[in-house]
């Protein structure tokens, strides 16, 4: 085994301390407690979740790097695996989280958002959005290259390693969180045209929202109910509260509340459901499920 040792100037260290102690210095609650385990061992580092909109009852999850570009569903309640689908002519360069977009149409199936996002280096030149339209949870089937809409995202200033999206319905965007050792990380919205409708390929330009003293964010979701944002870090699962507040910006710029997480391999999953329950799974095969007790 080969030793790496990193190195930090003193200002790089100083902002990671005060990172640290700040993510330390929120109040956390009693530890998460494990529900059940997903039962499909090839889920084996399970780096995305989204409860489905066409059975909530289900959950959506994937692989992080190294896998082919599939999506695995699971009943919630019981951890049985209901389904796997392939996506047809697609590579998944570092799969890192999970969407759910609101259909075009009513009547229409909702979209599935796949963030392939994941750029520990620091070296793509864009990444990657995978829109599709939902498929039934509790079938196995494929899902065909021209039924694969790309957003192909840039940032503003420059590459970026991002693991953590979701859909803010109230500015009808999609959120990137990145990810750094240290502060401060950018918040960003890809906005959608025609509700995310685009052609088969399309280039974007993400717009910065703020920056924030968050350190390691690894997946968020939005409670579909209240419009509170959860955020997972190594350690803890962090509720920027909706309440009163009338932007996303003035929304994230609150102190947040934290709970810690249970003792896990690696949690880079969080997703809540249509009752406002907060659910993370973690590396590890089989990989548990776990409902957080943040109510």
């Amino acid at each position: 085994m080969t030793t790496r040792r990193i190195h930090f100037d003193a200002a790089t260290l100083a902002w990671m301390l005060v990172a640290i102690a700040m993510q330390a210095s929120l109040r956390a609650d009693e530890p998460a407690v494990i529900s059940i385990t997903l039962a499909d061992r090839e889920l084996s580092e399970s780096s995305g979740m989204v409860f489905s909109s066409t059975d909530p009852s289900c959950i959506w999850s994937h692989n992080d790097s190294g896998d082919r570009a599939r999506l695995f569903a699971f009943d919630a309640k019981t951890g049985e695996a209901t389904g796997q689908w392939d996506l047809q002519g697609v590579t998944a360069v570092d799969w890192e989280d999970l969407a759910m977009l609101p259909p075009v149409n009513a009547g229409g199936p909702a979209r599935l958002v796949i963030a392939d996002s994941g750029d520990n280096q620091k070296r793509r030149d864009h990444i990657e959005l995978l829109v599709i339209d939902e498929m039934d949870p509790r079938k196995s089937g494929v899902v065909t290259r021209e039924n694969v809409r790309v957003l192909r995202i840039k940032y503003p200033d420059g590459a970026q390693d991002c693991e953590a999206i979701w859909f803010d319905e109230p500015s009808q965007g999609l959120i990137l969180l990145c990810k750094r050792f240290t502060p401060w990380v950018g918040l960003y919205r890809v906005a959608l045209k025609d509700g995310g409708n685009e052609e088969s390929s399309t280039d974007l330009v993400a717009e910065l929202i703020q920056r924030l003293p968050l350190a390691l964010a690894t997946a968020a979701d939005r409670d579909p109910v209240t419009g509170d944002v959860w955020v997972s870090t190594y350690w803890q699962a962090i509720k920027f509260a909706k309440a009163d507040h009338v932007t996303l910006k003035t929304q994230m710029s609150q102190t947040p509340v934290a709970f810690d997480l249970p003792k896990l391999k690696q949690i880079e999953a969080i997703a809540v459901d249509s009752e406002s329950n907060v659910w993370v799974t973690s590396e590890g095969s089989p990989a548990p499920l776990v409902r957080l007790n943040v109510r």
